[in-house]
């Protein structure tokens, strides 16, 4: 079996226990979608003019502004149809890197707000302190339960569209002829995912080691909660990983380090993404400055990268699945 027919196999024919698992991914999308429409609707009525939630002037350009709620608008419209392929028929259908490479991506923007989004909440303040303090809570309560809806939603569909991937007991795997790739690349991804961790682990105690002037002055909760989740998120995927390559002895399901290593790579690369595309664009001279930032931009860019090479991994991962017999 190819890659392509082991990753685009149709789900096999709906009995009663697929029914009950596609009326189940209904529900959940579309509690997903619900979680999405205050974020969206508040970015739109600032396009339309609109000051709700806005108390005082932002010192951000106004045509900066604009154009970042555009395109965080248009991401949600994305994931809004990524959860819709999830949940209905015609997803089961679609090509697989259509619905993985954006869903993976969607599930590591997100997913750190699950750890975040309870801390912003509770202190009630987001953003460049121009906005009510409601809106902080909102946004990011609503991003928590995107995340939760988008990973709990890709479980399902899995789930139905691969269920070979998700059963079985991990040590009755067996190798594969890629297994030799596999070893190499694990031995990278453990020391990147060391040097997130540790670096992450750091700063969320306290220290400001490597953080730059300017950077460790405006750090507060949220700020080092975000820390405390990479690392989190960096162990999660280095052990998922790990027991899913080096098929690890026990009684543990494929489902647990597969879901592990899927939203730990996922957040190490979306939660890198953005501040090094932010980055870059300061270095081409099209956005601020990148003075003060220390040793974070690299740890960013490391953080991209071992994400990068779990989504390889991955790919390899889920053709192997495939392609083996599912164990008892």
């Amino acid at each position: 079996m190819t890659v392509n027919q082991s990753l685009n196999a149709p789900a096999t024919g709906p009995g009663p226990t697929a029914r009950r698992h596609g009326r189940a991914r209904l529900v959940v999308g579309y509690l997903a979608i619900a979680a999405i429409l205050p974020y969206f609707l508040l970015k739109l009525a600032w396009l339309a003019g609109s000051t709700v939630g806005i108390a005082t002037t932002s010192p951000i350009d106004a045509d900066v502004l604009r154009g970042g709620n555009a395109v965080t608008m248009a991401l949600e419209v994305v994931a809004a149809f990524i959860i819709l392929a999830f949940t209905h028929s015609w997803g089961l259908r679609a090509p697989a890197w259509l619905v993985l490479a954006p869903a993976w991506v969607g599930t590591g923007l997100l997913a750190p707000f699950i750890l975040t989004g309870p801390v912003v909440a509770g202190s009630g303040s987001a953003g460049d302190g121009s906005l009510e303090p409601w809106v902080g809570p909102l946004v990011y309560l609503g991003f928590g339960a995107q995340a939760v809806g988008i990973v709990v939603s890709f479980v399902l569909y899995v789930r139905a569209r691969w269920p070979q991937a998700l059963g079985g007991r991990v040590q009755d795997r067996s190798g594969g002829p890629y297994q030799p790739a596999l070893d190499f690349l694990l031995a990278v991804m453990i020391v990147l995912f060391a040097v997130v961790g540790a670096a992450r682990a750091m700063w969320a105690g306290g220290s400001g080691a490597g953080l730059g002037e300017d950077r460790a002055a405006g750090r507060g909760p949220a700020e080092q909660m975000a820390d405390a989740g990479t690392a989190v998120f960096a162990v999660a995927a280095a052990i998922g990983l790990w027991m899913l390559i080096r098929r690890t002895p026990g009684r543990s399901r494929t489902w647990v380090p597969l879901v592990m290593a899927w939203i730990g790579g996922g957040a190490l690369f979306g939660s890198g993404l953005y501040p090094m595309v932010l980055l870059l664009l300061g270095t081409a001279g099209l956005g601020p400055g990148g003075s003060g930032e220390g040793l974070v931009p690299f740890v960013d860019l490391t953080q991209v990268v071992v994400g990068t090479v779990s989504a390889v991994t991955g790919v390899f991962l889920l053709v192997g699945l495939g392609r083996c017999p599912v164990g008892s």
